[in-house]
């Protein structure tokens, strides 16, 4: 403390005593900084002896009379892609299909939740599952390590959508695969710190011993972009493609028929920073209105299954409040619907026709050969090569008052004009009907292989 009796020796005594805690304080960090060396040793140590482990875990399999096959599920709208694999499965003497329902938090917004929508969903549709709810931390890995898979197939490669137990370096220790969530990726990616394009050359892809993909350019991509030269993909077509090719129309309004359809879906990307194709905060008032007016038509709204959950977060431009007072407005009217995550594939198979601002949708939707309207949002990320591919059987508004007079004109023709364009664009980026069937000959043909080494 300074004192007006000896000024010059209390300054520097105050000196002294700063070099001190001075000198104090860089040998804390030197210390802080040794440790942190430690700790970041001892994980990689540990990392790096769980990798071994899970190697010899994987030398011990293929050796039961019937493959097992884990079907960890998240999303339920996303089992399309795996549904026909696995009833496949069931049919076969040589594989032994387990499906197990587990949480999802969406890029890692909130606790894991939704396990209780999964199971009803599997439920309603006859499927045999497990329930693995984490009821404690470490509870579920347990549980798939006592299954004992020897192929594991996640829905996503998106390690922040699920619980961290069941990342990709967790898993490891059976062999896994992937049929992707989306039909194919058409935009160009958005690079990550660790890969220049996450689509094909995620931690999952990178360590995955069979991704199945739905044409030659993407796995182009893989062979360009991922880091094992996109060694690990095999083109099959896509399971969904067959799916939507027959799945029963069942649209969410009751009644006869008479009146047009028309889906809306929505894409979850309604901030900016990421893709950015996300339209709702625009699309939402003109829609309703829309709806309210015309009476001779049914719209029914399929939101994105991340949509809501980004409705709760802290970068969402739209409030939740300011949602749900939406969502009563549109469940009010006559002619409206929420479609339920579900039943999105049956709606879209009974829709007249599509308005979306979506990314999956735009590829699904020609598989009907019927009207597609992509609401374009300035600023959005560009198409890559299959995009554009893609966009030709899209007819593109650029505002919701756009679409509106396209929609109404298309519906009132009676013709699409760009129908035989879609049929070119789904021979071009499916194949021909079959994706499961050839999923199946790869998998025995891997399994052949690795036994035959043994």
């Amino acid at each position: 403390m300074l004192t007006t009796r000896h000024p010059v020796r209390s300054v520097r005594s105050l000196v002294t005593h700063l070099r001190t805690l001075d000198r104090r304080v860089g040998e804390l960090h030197s210390a802080v900084h040794q440790m942190e060396g430690k700790v970041n040793r001892t994980a990689d140590a540990v990392a790096e002896l769980r990798d071994s482990v899970h190697l010899a875990a994987r030398a011990t399999t293929f050796r039961r009379r019937g493959t097992r096959v884990l079907f960890l599920v998240h999303l339920i709208a996303a089992w399309d892609s795996c549904q026909e694999l696995y009833e496949l499965m069931v049919a076969a003497e040589d594989f032994e299909p387990i499906v197990a329902s587990i949480p999802r938090h969406f890029r890692g917004h909130g606790p894991p939740t939704f396990e209780e929508e999964v199971h009803q969903a599997l439920e309603e549709r006859g499927v045999p599952h497990l329930r693995l709810a984490f009821s404690a931390p470490g509870d579920a890995l347990r549980l798939i390590k006592a299954i004992e898979p020897d192929i594991i197939f996640r829905q996503s490669q998106w390690d922040a959508d699920i619980a961290d137990e069941l990342g990709v370096h967790r898993i490891s220790f059976a062999r896994t695969c992937l049929v992707p969530y989306e039909a194919m990726n058409i935009i160009q990616a958005v690079p990550s710190e660790d890969t220049s394009d996450p689509t094909v050359d995620s931690a999952y892809h990178r360590g995955a011993w069979a991704v199945f993909c739905a044409n030659d350019m993407t796995a182009e991509m893989a062979r360009v972009d991922g880091a094992r030269g996109g060694a690990q993909f095999y083109v099959t077509g896509h399971p969904k493609a067959d799916l939507l090719r027959t799945v029963p129309p069942r649209w969410p309004i009751p009644g006869d028929g008479g009146r047009h359809r028309i889906a809306w879906s929505a894409h979850h990307a309604i901030a900016t920073g990421w893709n950015d194709f996300g339209m709702f905060p625009s699309l939402a008032a003109p829609m309703l209105e829309w709806a309210t007016e015309a009476l001779d038509t049914e719209f029914v709204f399929l939101a994105h299954p991340a949509l809501e959950p980004f409705i709760d977060s802290p970068k969402s431009p739209i409030s939740r409040s300011g949602y749900d007072a939406w969502l009563e407005r549109w469940s009010a009217l006559p002619n409206a619907a929420v479609g339920d995550h579900g039943g999105y594939s049956a709606a879209l198979a009974a829709a007249d026709l599509l308005i979306t601002d979506g990314v999956s949708s735009l590829v699904e939707f020609q598989l009907f050969e019927r009207p597609l309207i992509f609401v374009d949002r300035p600023g959005r990320r560009p198409f890559n090569e299959l995009g554009e591919v893609v966009r030709r059987g899209v007819h593109t508004a650029t505002c919701p008052e756009d679409a509106r007079r396209l929609a109404e004109k298309l519906l009132a023709d009676g013709l699409d004009p760009l129908q035989p364009v879609q049929r070119a664009n789904v021979a071009k980026l499916f194949g021909p009907p079959g994706a499961s069937d050839r999923i199946l000959t790869v998998l025995r043909t891997l399994i052949a292989e690795e036994s035959s080494q043994r």
